[in-house]
């Protein structure tokens, strides 16, 4: 393959997964279908919140998000929901409270702030982190060939190259195939900068219109 040849098809590869990881990209397939599923969503808001009730009630909003929110849908049996919810508050929900579970539970059982909605905003939160890790995780895997070492050091290399003034002076002098093996890293990085470049702009949009 010639040079030319090479750094196109690094080109191609690098502007496919941009493309798919972009913020905009993500908020409109991930974020809003997720957002639409919570909002159909209903239950009972009147009763005591128990334990059993809040297992039923968390499981079945675990369940309706991978019904209907999520891409690849998925269709949980009760049980399965249930080990879901668990696995969802465990490993993500935090609060002012503490963490996981049992935490989520307590929290759950304050009606001084409406306890059941918090807790069930924080579970969508939480699937919406996982699903957009996962869908990040995948287009790494299925786009950059972790055994094609020159197509790494190409994107490294395309990637860098408009970067720079991001970069301390110490990265600048390195050399970039020593990036190949880092591309998600660095392109996460990019993806936080997005995202905090795009927290900025709402907030002066927000602030313009006082």
């Amino acid at each position: 393959m010639t040079n030319s040849n090479a750094r196109n098809k690094a080109n191609k590869i690098l502007e496919e997964v941009l493309e798919l990881i972009d913020e905009e990209y993500m908020q409109q397939t991930i974020d809003e279908p997720i957002e639409k599923a919570v909002e159909s969503f209903e239950f009972n808001d009147t009763i005591p919140v128990t334990h059993q009730t809040f297992i039923r009630i968390i499981g079945d909003f675990v369940r309706h998000i991978y019904e209907h929110g999520i891409s690849v849908r998925q269709q949980l049996s009760t049980s399965q929901a249930h080990t879901e919810m668990m696995a969802v508050l465990e490993e993500g929900y935090q609060s002012p409270s503490g963490r996981g579970y049992y935490t989520a539970y307590l929290d759950s059982k304050n009606q001084k702030t409406n306890g059941l909605q918090f807790v069930l905003a924080k579970v969508a939160e939480i699937i919406t982190i996982m699903t957009r890790s996962r869908h990040i995780k995948w287009i790494f895997a299925s786009r950059i060939d972790p055994s094609d070492w020159s197509t790494k050091c190409k994107i490294a290399e395309i990637f860098l190259k408009h970067r720079k003034s991001h970069m301390s002076q110490s990265l600048r002098k390195c050399p970039t195939d020593q990036f190949a093996d880092y591309l998600p890293e660095l392109i996460n990085v990019k993806i936080s900068i997005d995202k905090t470049v795009n927290k900025v702009r709402y907030a002066e949009i927000d602030l313009d219109a006082i």
